[in-house]
């Protein structure tokens, strides 16, 4: 291993990704992390014997398959392939559609609820099951040091998805509202993903008719835990409960970053993992690509914040779908938002979870930054007020939920912030987007040299292979500008 330092911003997956590949790659690796453990977002916690899973709904493989099997972290950690995604519930009329992989059923049902959009429905089929097979740009190597020849090959192989990519280009809102006749059927669909383009409905769909959708065995833990060993084991350093207040820059060139308690550490490179206006306009002080920056903030849109409501219970919930979507309830007010919608993650197939014969039933609410960053004294009082409310809303879908809890977890966009400094609760960054989806956001800043960024705010949309994969990338740019090789499997072949 050489003398080459790179410090790390943040152990999430993308730092921990970064890490690795930069072990691998023959650098020492420092992260430095803010929290008490790593993980970031993607995180699990106890809470007496029930575990309170804060990240993995559902693990998008298939093509992003390789990056967890250079990474150690498949087959490690078992996945279990999704037959059923999630499951629409009208409150109202009583109308079910089951989302499996099975999609000729699936049009069955949506012609069923929307008969007059037969056509619509056929076309979109036909799209998830052409364009789920197609591989992200980039997944091999980033733009930034792909060849102009490379990349129009990478075009070339994409002209059989650019009809796709054209005609479900627009939100879901906007797409519904052009393309639907059926009242119902454009809620169905807005339930799923109201502002992502509806090609991201359109990618859900192929990968879950292909299998490339599963879950890790021991949830977000197991996920998380596999990636911190492989880091470990790879002789990577990690300082807990350390908050980076400024990347140190000399020459045009980042040489370091300074902690909140004055340490100072050196460093050959810095990859930061923050959020793009924490990395920008904090810790470089806006004098990197500052004005693009807040272009993007007024522009661009952000994950909506949530309230993670979490409730251990004494029954088992075999019959209850693990991810069911709950659509025109009563309208009920959450930290300052309204909505008439419910989305429900219920944790009833893996032990990991619950004790047997329980469950762990979670509420993933809509709210507003703003109002609880200004509860001051009144913060534990509006927490226990809106476990009343979820417990409320949730027995529409579940009757009588509310007489078997055992446990109540509750997570605000304070908490988020707190813990994992996401951007006013943007847990993933920005909404994908057509701007953002369809564009790149380079992981380098203008004038700076030695810098990078990685994680959810370079790449629009988030989740855990994007995160991942960013981590990776930031590492080849790297390697590409020093001369150095990159390893693509960090501790050798996955086993």
């Amino acid at each position: 291993m050489s003398d080459r330092h790179v410090v790390i911003v943040g152990g999430g997956l993308a730092g921990l990704s970064a890490g690795c590949y930069a072990l691998a790659s023959g650098y020492r690796a420092t992260i430095v992390e803010h929290n008490l453990a790593l993980g970031g977002v993607c995180t699990a916690w106890p809470r007496g014997p029930y575990m309170v899973d804060g990240c993995i709904h559902w693990l998008t493989g298939g093509p992003f398959m390789r990056l967890y099997e250079e990474l150690g972290i498949v087959p490690r950690v078992k996945l279990r392939t999704l037959e059923e995604w999630a499951t629409w519930r009208d409150a109202r009329d009583g109308s079910v559609v089951r989302i499996t992989s099975d999609l000729s059923r699936l049009a069955r049902d949506l012609r069923a609820l929307g008969p007059e959009d037969g056509a619509e429905i056929e076309g979109l089929m036909t799209a998830a099951d052409r364009f789920g097979g197609f591989a992200p740009p980039g997944l091999e190597r980033p733009p930034e040091v792909t060849s102009f020849r490379e990349q129009m090959h990478a075009l070339w192989e994409m002209r059989g998805a650019i009809g796709t990519l054209v005609n479900y280009r627009k939100p879901v809102t906007l797409w519904t509202r052009d393309h639907l006749k059926s009242e119902p059927l454009r809620r169905f669909f807005q339930s799923l993903m109201a502002d992502a383009p509806m090609l991201m409905v359109v990618m859900v769909l192929g990968y879950l008719k292909r299998g490339w959708l599963s879950r890790p065995v021991g949830g977000t833990a197991a996920f998380r835990d596999a990636l911190v060993e492989r880091y470990e084991r790879l002789g990577g350093r990690t300082m807990l409960t350390a908050t980076v207040d400024e990347v140190l820059v000399e020459g045009g060139r980042a040489r370091g970053v300074r902690l909140d308690d004055g340490t100072m550490l050196d460093a050959d490179a810095v990859i930061s993992t923050s959020s793009m206006p924490e990395t920008v306009l904090r810790l470089l002080g806006g004098r990197f690509d500052a004005e693009l920056a807040r272009e993007r903030l007024q522009k661009w849109k952000l994950f909506q914040p949530i309230v993670l409501a979490s409730f251990g219970v004494d029954v088992p919930l075999r019959e209850v779908p693990g991810m069911l979507l709950v659509d025109r309830l009563p309208p009920f007010t959450i930290g300052g938002a309204e909505s008439t919608h419910l989305y429900l993650r219920v944790c009833n197939d893996d032990p990991s979870y619950a004790p047997p014969g329980h469950a762990v039933v979670q509420a993933l609410l809509p709210t507003d930054y703003a109002w609880w960053a200004t509860r001051g004294p009144r913060y534990e009082k509006a927490k226990e007020d809106v476990v009343g409310v979820a417990i409320e809303r949730i027995e529409h879908a579940i009757p009588g939920l509310g007489d078997h809890v055992q446990m109540t977890d509750l997570a605000t966009p304070l908490t988020y912030w707190r813990q994992t400094r996401s951007w006013r609760g943007a847990y993933e960054g920005w909404m994908p987007s057509s701007e953002s989806l369809f564009g790149h956001v380079k992981k380098k800043l203008a004038g700076l040299e030695g810098f990078y960024m990685a994680g959810q705010w370079v790449e629009p949309g988030g989740g855990v292979p994007t995160a991942v994969m960013s981590g990776r990338q930031a590492v080849q740019i790297l390697c590409a500008e020093e001369g150095r090789a990159f390893e693509s499997h960090p501790g050798g072949k996955a086993s």
